[in-house]
């Protein structure tokens, strides 16, 4: 990948700052680096079918007003640090620092799931060649200790550097995607795509109530490049270039999960998707491609740790936001102690939580705090004086609507309430140190 000035990814990396390809990495790690595929394969076996492709398209579509409202805040804000910024500018510092702290704690429980789903993938690679490493390492020490190696790592090199170990993991996980790509695309079978949309068997089973229903869900997933704006206070100019990097994200995502939908719906009936590595099953009834089921564990792995060092990234730049250095501290030792925090916070909630209970991609905090933003928008154009001006028409009209396309994933989500709960009390955490520090 090229950057602003010409440079390949790692032309920034002496200076600290970082250019478009940098944001591409962010974008595309969180849309792609998770278990994405496998969620896709489900949404396919239980909602959509074959369709499961209009589904995907329909979200990208659903992504586009909140690019829109972020390129709008950053526009009207260009100096801001990130999200924290962002929201402070539209709603003030205090819910700002409640949302924000929400996301840091969402943000440290994917990380831990993240590496959980990571233990069980490289355990499942091992099993296709006869070990059983779950005989001598229980699963949660073993997602600990990723942990912590992934955490040491990214807190050492600096953000450049650490994106580049984060695009070097990625390729790995869509190289071994385009490689099953090419050798399993002459085993397709048509006759698997027929009914290309099943008929309704429930509100939300199959038909177009099915094809909404999982579109919503990936809606959910898509909107997570929103999250780039969190690096904005990182680059020269972050209102064109994080919307560049989010936009052709969002495109490359919906493109690359359309073929592998199609791809893994056509090797196999779509209803034997329902499985947490539905490509595994797909290539399960074609024996000249076998040799492949260790290595996409491997890759899902591979893609999984990408997405840790993203979050982990991310999740020291949104703390430092909230607790900015103090005059005369190096900015690079505060993000080091906090990534190293959220690492040991990670590492404990991986070991002590049981399998399932942690979420792995960030979920209904983030896209609450993409709604505000989006709010934010709608109500700086809703008090402008200027109303004859037809060019805020547009604003007006597309940040409601951005705002209730983040709400509809995060309110469908199993973990809003959970979400919700931990809000509240955050919020009154926040509320009560304030009056704290003005009693004195």
């Amino acid at each position: 990948m090229i950057g602003d000035n010409g440079g390949a990814l790692h032309a920034s990396a002496e200076t600290g700052r970082l250019g478009t390809d940098h944001l591409l990495v962010v974008a595309l790690t969180l849309l792609m680096g998770g278990s994405v595929v496998a969620l896709v394969g489900q949404h396919t076996a239980a909602q959509a079918g074959p369709a499961i492709v209009l589904s995907l398209l329909l979200a990208a579509l659903g992504a586009v007003p909140m690019l829109y409202c972020l390129r709008m805040a950053m526009r009207r804000l260009p100096d801001a640090s990130g999200l924290h910024g962002l929201l402070r500018a539209a709603w003030g510092r205090l819910l700002a620092d409640a949302l924000v702290i929400a996301l840091l704690l969402e943000l440290t429980a994917t990380i831990a799931g993240l590496a959980q789903s990571m233990a069980r993938h490289l355990y499942a690679a091992a099993e296709v060649i006869d070990a059983a490493p779950a005989q001598w390492l229980p699963l949660p020490l073993a997602a600990s200790i990723l942990v912590v190696l992934l955490g040491a790592a990214t807190a050492v090199l600096r953000t450049p550097r650490a994106l580049l170990l984060a695009s070097a993991l990625l390729t790995v996980k869509l190289g071994v995607g385009l490689l099953l790509l090419l050798l399993a695309a002459r085993h397709v079978h048509y006759a698997h795509w027929i009914p290309w949309l099943p008929s309704a068997t429930a509100p939300y089973r199959f038909g177009l109530g099915g094809v909404l229903a999982a579109g919503v869900a990936l809606l959910g997933i898509l909107l997570g490049a929103g999250l780039l704006a969190g690096f904005c206070g990182r680059v020269p100019r972050p209102r064109s270039q994080i919307s560049r990097a989010a936009g052709a994200a969002v495109l490359m995502a919906m493109l690359w999960l359309m073929v592998l939908a199609a791809l893994q719906s056509g090797l196999v009936e779509f209803a034997a998707l329902a499985s947490t590595r539905p490509l595994s099953v797909a290539l399960q009834g074609v024996p000249q491609l076998q040799w492949l089921l260790p290595l996409l564990p491997l890759a899902g792995g591979a893609g999984l740790a990408a997405l840790q060092v993203v979050l982990l990234l991310l999740a020291a730049r949104l703390g430092g936001e909230v607790c900015p250095p103090k005059s005369g501290e190096a900015g690079t030792g505060v993000r080091l102690l906090l990534t190293l925090a959220l690492t040991v916070l990670s590492a404990a909630l991986a070991l002590s939580l049981p399998e399932g209970w942690l979420p792995q991609l960030p979920g209904p905090a983030g896209l609450l705090v993409l709604a505000a933003v989006c709010l934010g928008v709608a109500r700086s154009h809703w008090r402008a004086t200027d109303a004859a001006d037809e060019r805020r028409l547009i604003p007006m009209v597309l940040a409601p609507v951005a705002t209730a396309l983040c709400l509809l994933p995060a309110v469908t989500s199993r973990l809003f309430v959970p979400v919700l709960v931990m809000l509240a009390i955050v919020l009154a955490g926040v509320l009560m140190r304030r009056r704290a520090g003005r009693s004195r």
